[in-house]
């Protein structure tokens, strides 16, 4: 469910990468509600694909990133639509307020409030918004958070909650909690990252590595919350990725994030803003 030096909260690329790992939670890809008796893990993955299958979801999310020493809170809502690995979200940032971010493909755009038109405006040349490739900003300094929350490839975030597929046969039932008064069954595992999709996959492997590498593991922790049908409510993480070799941070970045699905299939599809607002920055990152 890190920037290289990590910047202060109000920089625009670093708010971006921050919304990145926040939204990079969301999880993806089809079924039927959860069967009394099976397996935790064999629910929870179905869960992904149901959820997945149902269509764009509304989402709010909630969290905070503690970077050297600063913790940068980042609440919003939004749209997420797991099948088509894409979402749309307005996220409240400390000193800047509304910062709007949607992915799709391997894309991330952000439209960013007049806080930081100053510093927007000089490289947009005066558009709108701006956009970053994801595996750019995963390899550059500022990917270490992206990294922890399963972002590593040109492949949108929610691509990347399919790493839930991968959640280990160990994952436990917590027991029935209620999500905005919906009953739902809290479950407790860890993604094994030898098995999620591109494991042994030349073109992402170096990703699954490097995160391994933050993690300091080959497990990502994680809680589930399923409703009685079978969907997703809520996906939760605390994260802490150890800092990269000869990176000025010396102390560990540590994410607390949760993403709530509300009207799941019900919302509406998420579009991206129209090429002629965009401004690519990606050749502005480090590495």
């Amino acid at each position: 469910m890190t920037l290289r030096p990590v910047a202060p909260a109000r920089t625009p690329l670093a708010v971006a990468a921050a919304a990145l790992g926040l939204v990079a939670l969301l999880a993806g890809c089809a079924g039927t509600g959860p069967t009394p008796g099976r397996p935790p893990a064999e629910i929870v993955r179905e869960a992904v694909v149901s959820t997945a299958a149902a269509g764009p979801s509304h989402a709010t999310v909630a969290g905070q990133t503690a970077v050297m020493g600063q913790a940068i809170p980042l609440n919003g809502s939004g749209v997420v639509d797991v099948l088509h690995q894409a979402a749309d979200m307005t996220l409240q940032v400390p000193s800047l307020g509304a910062v709007r971010v949607v992915f799709s493909g391997g894309t991330l755009d952000a439209q960013l409030p007049p806080a930081a038109a100053g510093v927007i405006g000089a490289i947009s040349g005066g558009k709108s918004w701006v956009s970053v490739d994801v595996n750019r900003l995963a390899q550059s300094g500022y990917g270490a958070p992206l990294g922890a929350l399963g972002v590593g490839t040109t492949d949108n975030p929610a691509q990347q909650l399919g790493y839930l597929k991968a959640i280990s046969d160990t994952t436990r039932e917590v027991g029935p909690e209620q999500i905005d008064g919906v009953d739902t069954t809290h479950y407790a595992g860890a993604v094994d990252l030898d098995k999620v999709p591109g494991a042994d996959d030349p073109s992402t492997k170096p990703a699954v590595d490097r995160l391994k590498a933050q993690l300091g593991s080959s497990l990502l922790p994680v809680d589930v919350w399923v409703d009685g049908g079978g969907k997703l409510r809520r996906v939760g993480q605390t994260v802490t990725v150890k800092p990269q070799p000869g990176a000025a941070a010396a102390s560990p970045t540590t994410s607390t994030t949760t993403i709530t699905f509300s009207d799941v299939g019900s919302a509406p599809a998420v579009v991206p803003p129209p090429a002629d607002q965009v401004t690519d920055v990606s050749s502005l990152l480090p590495g």
